[in-house]
């Protein structure tokens, strides 16, 4: 394949750059070709790369970033490549490579109201949302599942376009047999004697990193610990300002600043503890780096691979928010502390058992997997989505669902044309919530999807417009290989009951369900059996798996409140009164919903499960006379 790599500046010591080489020579080690768009870069150039520099004028970083995506995809038109894969966001990537923070999470955190009208934050925003909104295609390798999941919740990335990585450590990094000889070397070469303390600070971005929380934590130790204390900065970045404060606070004696370096094994075997207290860090691959070479670390949970840390017991990690007493007390503790040589020997243990070499070889794995597979339904146009397309399976007022075939494969397709005002108004009247876009049905997927209700498989969702009244939107879906709804396959139950076994089986499965979604703030509003698929793919007598359809009224909240609980049981209970369901079948069902004792629960709670059979009566009291109460104090 040919492949064109894009990135705002190459540097060597960068994390980001260290792994965009690395994935590029791996991609070239496996026969395909490479093309570099930058606009910067320092080193030597690659053999057999084509590096395209373009060099961009302007005073502000966030422009020059701008500028550049724009002549980047001026270039791309030029020439047919088979991926474009990113090391920063912009537009036209195939595939991005995650190495930063969600920065529309981190201004909001981090900055007023104010800060978002600044053409800094405009410009920064569009080009993250041409990488993660649902509208693109683009495909994301993750490094950081904390940060997976910010994207996700603000821009509602669907899942499937995620693929998670693990952390890429040079195995160069790892303590060598002669770990001790190179210790004692490094350390007198700079001036480290007898029992000296010596810390390390590592990256290329001494704001971020949390420069200057180290140099307040070094003048807070005590006079006499603190003067046998010396720090070693690495990393490329501006180090005035830096300077200038620890002259302020009486340290600059004891910190030196070394700039970007290749030695910087040495350096690990050589210290005595790795302090990183970052603001925020999508990974931090330099706590891994240093654990593997046997250097216990002291960071804050803001970073990505902090949880290393504590799964190593090879440092500590202290919580957010951050409190700058707490980080001075826990250095001064570690730094006299005898668990060194424990938290040394527990993280040189992590480094021998632990995968997290294999980044690269992962990376370009997907890489080749993405540049295989067939994503023309990807690419289709908004326009194109929304064009009736197949078979029409229902249509209703501002709404219709179609199954479309591509490439031999069939998905369900539902689309939002606008509702219009008329309809909105009569929702709010009787005090109900509006549906007005897929938008609602896209949400419950993927909140089902991680608390194990099978759902459907989200392909694409996307929104247009800002009238809610004539908001465009669709939800594309993997069809279900299925055997029918559970409504079809119970209604033969009154002439040919099924076995024991099975009934239980859905009982408890159909109760799981309904267990789970009500007890993470989720209702469905038309919980009735006809919204349950059978998995086709199994033989429902040896395993039972039901899929739940149809969620575009779905609500979402921190807890379902208790008159709409009564509503989606009462669907259940109305849709089963024609299957031939005994009244011990329907105490098991709430023995399984409740997870608790029938007689605990009509205890606790008879006034409840009486509204819910009076509710199903009324539903089912069109059809038929209602029945005898089931639910009794004396049941």
């Amino acid at each position: 394949m040919r492949l064109a790599f894009c990135l705002f500046k190459y540097f060597p010591y960068g994390g980001l750059q260290r792994d965009f080489l690395r994935i590029a020579q791996g991609c070239q080690q496996r026969g395909h070709t490479i093309d570099v768009y930058t606009i910067a870069w320092e080193g030597e150039p690659i053999a057999d790369w084509h590096i395209h520099i373009i060099p961009i004028s302007a005073w502000q970083n966030h422009t020059r970033c701008r500028l550049f995506a724009k002549a980047v995809a001026e270039q791309l038109a030029k020439y047919q490549y088979d991926l474009v894969i990113g090391f920063n966001k912009m537009p036209n990537l195939d595939i991005y490579y995650a190495a930063d923070v969600c920065y529309q999470t981190r201004a909001k955190t981090q900055h007023g109201r104010g800060y978002r009208l600044l053409p800094r934050y405009r410009q920064w925003v569009a080009l993250e949302t041409a990488v993660f909104s649902v509208e693109q295609h683009t495909h994301i390798l993750c490094i950081s599942p904390q940060q997976q999941a910010e994207y996700m919740r603000c821009y509602h990335t669907p899942a499937q376009r995620f693929s998670s990585l693990p952390p890429g450590i040079d195995r160069n990094r790892a303590a060598p047999k002669n770990a001790l000889e190179t210790r004692q070397a490094v350390r007198e070469a700079w001036g480290i004697k007898g029992e000296m303390h010596l810390l390390l600070f590592i990256g290329s971005g001494f704001i971020t990193k949390g420069l200057d929380r180290v140099f307040i934590s070094l003048a807070a130790l005590p006079h006499a610990l603190r003067e046998q204390t010396r720090l070693i900065i690495i990393g490329q970045d501006n180090a005035r300002p830096f300077q200038r404060q620890a002259e302020k606070l009486g340290v600059a004696h004891l910190v030196r600043f070394l700039g970007g370096r290749n030695d910087v094994p040495g350096f690990l075997l050589a210290a005595d503890l790795l302090v990183h207290p970052a603001y925020h860090e999508n990974t931090g691959t330099v706590l891994l780096e240093a654990m593997i070479a046997g250097l216990p670390v002291l960071t804050v949970d803001s970073c990505g691979y902090a949880h290393y840390v504590n799964e190593a017991r090879a440092g500590r990690v202290l919580p957010s928010p951050f409190c700058q007493n707490t980080f001075n007390q826990t250095l001064q503790q570690m730094l006299v502390s005898p668990e060194r040589l424990v938290w040394r020997q527990q993280g040189l243990q992590f480094g021998q058992e632990a995968d997290i070499y294999s980044m690269p070889e992962r990376a370009v794995a997907c890489i080749e997997q993405l540049g295989k597979r067939d994503l023309n339904i990807q690419h289709l146009s908004f326009t194109q989505m929304m064009k009736p397309q197949g078979d029409c399976f229902r249509a209703q007022l501002g709404r219709r669902t179609q199954r479309i075939l591509r490439e031999g494969k069939a998905y369900f397709i539902k689309q939002h044309v606008g509702v219009g005002w008329k309809e909105i108004i009569k929702n709010l009247l009787q005090l109900r919530l509006p549906i007005v876009s897929a938008n609602n049905e896209y949400q419950a997927i993927q909140k089902l999807q991680t608390l194990t209700v099978p759902v459907p498989t989200v392909v694409r969702y996307a929104c247009r417009g800002w009238n809610p009244a004539r908001l465009q939107s669709f939800l594309l879906t993997e069809e279900i290989a299925h055997q029918g709804s559970l409504e079809q396959y119970c209604q033969t139950w009154r002439q040919i009951p099924p076995t024991f076994t099975l009934k239980q089986a859905l009982l408890k499965e159909v109760a799981r369900i309904a267990r789970v979604m009500h007890a993470h703030g989720i209702n469905h509003r038309d919980f009735y059996l006809c919204h349950f698929l059978l998995d086709g793919s199994v033989d429902i007598a040896k395993c039972v798996k039901l899929y739940l359809i149809d969620l575009h009224r779905a609500q979402i909240r921190k807890k379902v409140p208790k008159r709409w609980l009564i509503k989606d049981l009462a669907g259940l209970y109305f849709s089963s009164k024609d299957i031939g369901l005994t009244r011990r079948d329907i105490y098991r069902f709430i023995q399984y919903y409740r997870q608790q004792p029938l007689h605990e629960v009509f205890a606790l709670e008879p006034a409840f499960w009486q509204q819910v059979q009076q509710r199903g009566e009324k539903l089912y009291g069109k059809h038929q006379h209602s029945r005898n109460s089931l639910f009794t104090e004396n049941s």
